[in-house]
């Protein structure tokens, strides 16, 4: 079964590594990745990110002075129309500490988990097994439709 057939129209967060995947079309898993992508654009599909995503998609072209790559993430970050990047803010961050102290995890992986869990999505798209541990959306793997 294909990526998109599992998540089903259903609302999922994306953590940083899928976009990264997409944009600088990682070969292992861009052609997994792009119908989920095509799927957000046409309105099909409504996605969740958190500003760490945003934050993280850019340190590279940054540090390389790649300015036509941030600028590709910053369009598809802030124009796709069923793609939000969520706030961090006071009840975020406490709940990232509360979710921290419980589980171990780092800050950002924190952030991550919290702000999916404040936007009820289902599905948490990630190729980071560390998220399968926490109570919340289903953890789905981009390895695992490779």
């Amino acid at each position: 079964m294909g990526l998109l057939k599992t998540l089903n129209g259903q609302s999922l967060f994306i953590d940083t590594a899928p976009f990264i995947y997409f944009v600088e079309r990682k070969p292992v898993y861009v052609d997994v990745l792009r119908p989920v992508f095509h799927a957000i654009d046409a309105g099909q599909l409504y996605a969740v990110t958190s500003m760490i995503t945003y934050s993280e998609t850019l340190v590279i072209p940054c540090r390389e002075e790649n300015w036509d790559l941030v600028e590709t993430y910053e369009t598809l970050l802030l124009e796709t129309p069923d793609l939000t990047i969520a706030p961090f803010d006071l009840k975020l961050a406490k709940r990232t500490a509360e979710v921290r102290a419980k589980y171990g995890v780092k800050t950002p992986d924190a952030i991550q988990w919290v702000t999916a869990i404040r936007y009820g999505v289902k599905f948490f798209l990630t190729n980071d097994r560390g998220f399968k541990r926490l109570p919340g959306p289903q953890v789905v793997l981009i390895e695992d439709y490779v």
